[in-house]
């Protein structure tokens, strides 16, 4: 069987991310399908005409398309996702009636429901981690009702076949990356190309939809094998930067540092940086040590918010005073931090939110340059997700329709607060903007911009 796997529309304007999910799936089926990877993204200048170019050159019993986001807000971009993914779709079904459209990824199971409503071109539906359950539907397409996780339509009835378990490691195989060349990803200016240690996340913050799609239960892949992949990247590929696009990768400790004291052991050379959690007791003093042994450049914190009333409200496993500490340990050991924050989430007052700004003043003094300004554009309110307790809260309060279905962005941003938000972001983008124009104006390369932030 002949199947084409897209990657859609990842943001219009934002970098390339290489399509990890996609090459997962292409692993198991490469032996018994012929498998071409396609990825919209990188046809920017005629993304429909290149794809249409593609369809009809290889002619495709089915087509997977990986809808990754819906909408990405920051204070310069509001990029609508769904219209162009809809665009694509109705190209394929156009160009190939025959062909089986399926559709997956993070975005499709997310909006599942809403998704197979809104696109009548899609012929199934595959719900979550698809690796095993997309090979053994192409093995019985006419029967999907015997794969869990899938959707599919009998006559004018959505059906939906039940909920799957999550993939473990030891039934996975290593991502096919032979099949997508890696040089315009590793020319990116910003690092889109990642690595995955581990799927599942323990921790239980409110807004975060995470957990409804790979679960509270960390399944850590062999340290041995996540290391092995970033070595080929390294020398087959000649990646120089890559990125551990775990949920949280110093949960467990213990994992983390065995894929360090690994990449030490091999010397391997390759920076990389990853996403950390904020509680002390998950950034002892050792593995702040292994990490910068390792080649990690980059400790990217996603606290959401500082003070401690707010952290509880958003339900988060650290206070300001593990806040406190990722500076003291960062400039201890001389490594880049960068954070992202919340603005008027639930319960915000100008007291919180101007404690957000007292904290990034003192960052920015304690550590210096070592504070990555990138950290202005990560402000923002937050998004509401379905299947978060956040969404449950925002129908509560009125703050959305009960019936609304999410796929176009709604933020929780209520009250006076929204103009402070807006006054924020503005000029966050304005002086990140002027910084980086000063820098290229001194002869500066992107890549010391975005390392030096």
């Amino acid at each position: 069987m002949r199947v084409l796997l897209v990657q859609a529309f990842t943001a219009l304007d934002m970098e390339l991310v290489y399509p990890l999910g996609l090459a997962y799936l292409a692993a198991h089926l490469r032996d018994r399908h012929d498998v071409v990877l396609f990825d919209v993204n990188l046809h920017r200048d005629d993304p429909y005409g290149a794809l249409e170019a593609q369809v009809r050159a290889f002619g495709p019993d089915v087509v997977g398309f990986s809808l990754r986001n819906m909408k990405v807000g920051m204070p310069h971009l509001h990029t609508d996702d769904f219209e162009p993914q809809q665009k694509a779709i109705q190209l394929v079904k156009r160009v190939a009636p025959t062909a089986k459209i399926v559709a997956g990824g993070t975005a499709f199971s997310l909006y599942s429901e809403v998704m197979m409503r809104r696109l009548p071109e899609v012929d199934l539906g595959v719900w979550g981690e698809a690796e095993l359950r997309f090979r053994d539907l192409l093995e019985d397409l006419d029967h999907p009702e015997r794969i869990a996780g899938v959707y599919f339509r009998r006559g004018d009835e959505l059906v939906y076949t039940g909920q799957p378990p999550g993939v473990d490691w030891k039934d996975n195989r290593p991502p096919a990356r032979d099949l997508l060349s890696h040089e315009p990803y590793l020319r990116s200016s910003f690092v889109s190309v990642g690595v995955q240690a581990k799927r599942g996340c323990s921790l239980h913050c409110v807004h975060c939809s995470d957990t409804f799609l790979l679960g509270h239960r960390v399944r850590t892949r062999d340290p041995l094998d996540v290391v092995d992949e970033m070595e080929h990247l390294v020398r087959v590929h000649g990646a120089r930067q890559l990125f551990m696009c775990d949920q949280i990768f110093n949960i467990p400790v213990a994992h983390a540092l065995a894929i360090c004291h690994e990449i030490t052991r091999r010397k391997l050379d390759v920076k990389w940086s990853a996403w950390f959690n904020e509680h002390r007791n998950t950034l002892p003093d050792e593995l702040i040590v292994a990490l910068k042994q390792a080649g990690c450049g980059l400790l990217s914190f996603s606290p959401d918010h500082v003070d401690d009333r707010m952290l509880r409200n958003l339900d988060k496993n650290f206070r300001y005073e593990d806040m406190l500490y990722t500076v003291q340990v960062a400039k201890k050991h001389g490594m880049d931090v960068e954070y992202s924050f919340f603005l008027n989430s639930p319960g915000e007052d100008w007291r919180s939110l101007l404690a957000i700004v007292k904290f990034l003043a003192h960052a920015r003094w304690e550590l210096g340059g070592h504070l990555r300004l990138f950290t202005l554009l990560m402000m923002q309110p937050i998004r509401v997700y379905p299947h978060t307790r956040l969404h449950e809260l925002a129908k509560e309060t009125g703050l959305i329709d009960k019936d609304h279905e999410l796929v176009e962005g709604q933020f929780w941003n209520p009250g006076e607060l929204r103009y402070a938000v807006a006054g924020i972001q503005a000029g966050a983008h304005t002086l990140y903007d002027l910084r980086q124009r000063w820098r290229r104006a001194r002869g500066e390369t992107f890549d010391s911009v975005v390392r030096d932030g």
